[in-house]
């Protein structure tokens, strides 16, 4: 029997789930393998592969599955492995420190945000030390940067175990595809200096890669051990979002505050001296603050700026419709949620608790004047599901400048359940970061889709060229 139908001779889903042949495909390919990637799409069912995967190690070799992802994720996980029979023991970990103490590691499935995981690895290692298990990343790219805490904690405990990793947008910087491999396909370079000699053609002045080599053999190295499908692959009828950049001008004297922080900023420097990359992006990201929080920066609270206004003329034109609004910064979260109160406005952010957040969604999703909900990129953007059952219309008020996170934005609309085509609006203010935003956004979408084929390519959906 293939893995798959090993599977469903032991365990039944949910009745409304119908296999693709290529979700099967997918399925009878990685899950025997000792590690492997699922590069699925958005929307294409990466939850349910990976479960098929994870049961056919608990049958066959008697596994646990631990799945480590973004904490938004884990109720999401929860209630689909509830729908599965027979039922499964499954531990949601989180909670105080002491509420965690409590809580099982002995379950078929331990589900656990990165964080958490960090902060009580000592107890995961000294418990599995030992045991059978499989270990999934869900939204992997948390773990693709090797100098961080995710990267390097995950990987450690995972060294001798199955590992499967779960994400639609497998690049988000070209040195993080070397992180990846690691888990997924190791060996295929010895260490980071040999990828950095293949790969890497220039650096800039803080020693930062900017341009690269030999991407085509990087594509094909990103093949081994994974399985890559678009949305497009398993619905090919389905319509590409209208992608609509709205360039917009700043009141006169919103503008000049943010030329003033601009220009004491940058006479801080030393005279002669050069502006370092912690100088460039802490200007950077103040600059970047102000264009939304002019009341915030001016001290003046009845300043609005203009991108409220183009959020309110899309509520308008929308009539009860509702609207997806993006955001990079928790001030700007905060400030949008304010000032769009009367829209029973909600938010996704990271001082939002987990049970908030479910409650958040929940009021968008069933209540009728509940129509806008605020999502931060890096606390929401990623593995929300639902809204594309309620609304088709997303707005982003900052510029997401790396792709995986915007098509992964975008993906929370355009994904299966969707009836109406997507409509993607970003707001630029002239003159502005946002400006050199959007256009870094357009660099990094060609980069990924040199290494990887991708649904989008936002320069030709935009430009038409």
């Amino acid at each position: 029997m293939t893995p798959f139908e090993t599977v469903l001779e032991h365990y039944d889903f949910p009745e409304r789930i119908n296999p693709h042949p290529l979700q099967v495909e997918t399925i009878n390919e990685l899950a025997s393998k000792p590690d492997s990637a699922e590069l699925l799409d958005m929307g294409t069912g990466k939850t349910f592969v990976a479960t098929a995967c994870a049961l056919f190690h608990k049958i066959s070799y008697g596994n646990q599955t631990i799945v480590i992802m973004p904490p938004i994720l884990l109720t999401q996980w929860a209630r689909w492995l509830a729908e599965i029979q027979p039922e499964l023991s499954v531990t949601v970990y989180r909670g105080t420190p002491a509420e965690r103490t409590k809580l099982s590691l002995n379950s078929d499935f331990v589900l656990v945000g990165v964080q958490i995981f960090k902060k009580d690895y000592d107890r995961f290692s000294s418990h599995f030390t030992g045991k059978d298990c499989s270990v999934f990343v869900d939204e992997a790219t948390i773990v693709g940067n090797i100098e961080s805490d995710n990267h390097q904690k995950v990987y450690e405990f995972s060294i001798g175990r199955y590992r499967g990793l779960l994400t639609g947008t497998p690049m988000n910087s070209v040195m993080d595809v070397y992180g990846l491999l690691k888990f997924y396909a190791p060996g295929t370079y010895r260490n980071l200096k040999a990828f950095s000699n293949l790969h890497v053609d220039e650096y800039d002045f803080f020693r930062k890669p900017v341009k690269f080599k030999n991407l085509d053999m990087l594509a094909e190295n990103m093949k081994i051990n994974s399985k890559r499908i678009l949305f497009e692959d398993m619905f090919p009828a389905t319509e590409e979002p209208i992608y609509f950049p709205m360039y917009y001008d700043l009141e006169p004297a919103h503008y000049k505050l943010y030329k003033k922080l601009a220009e004491e900023e940058l006479l801080k420097l030393p005279d002669g001296g050069k502006i370092d990359a912690t100088s460039a992006n802490k200007l950077l990201h103040a600059l970047g603050q102000i264009i939304i929080n002019w009341a915030h920066f001016s001290g003046e609270p009845d300043k609005t700026s203009s991108t409220v206004s183009m959020i309110e003329q899309q509520l308008s034109e929308l009539g009860k419709g509702k609207l997806v609004v993006f955001a990079k910064y928790k001030l700007t979260v905060s400030h949008l949620a304010e000032r769009l109160r009367r829209y029973g406005a909600v938010t996704i952010n990271g001082e939002v608790s987990e049970k908030q957040k479910d409650k958040n969604l929940l009021a968008f999703m069933g209540d009728p004047e509940c129509r806008v909900i605020i999502i931060q990129f890096v606390s929401g953007g990623k593995g929300l599901d639902g809204l594309q059952h309620v609304c088709n219309h997303c707005f982003f008020a900052e510029p997401c400048e790396q792709s995986r996170d915007f098509h992964q934005c975008v993906a929370r609309l355009k994904r299966l359940g969707q009836r109406l085509r997507v409509f993607v609006t970003m707001g630029i203010a002239n003159k502005t970061t946002q400006v050199r935003g959007f256009k870094n956004l357009l660099k990094n979408d060609t980069l990924v889709n040199e290494v990887i084929r991708n649904a989008t390519q936002l320069r030709t959906a935009i430009y038409g060229g």
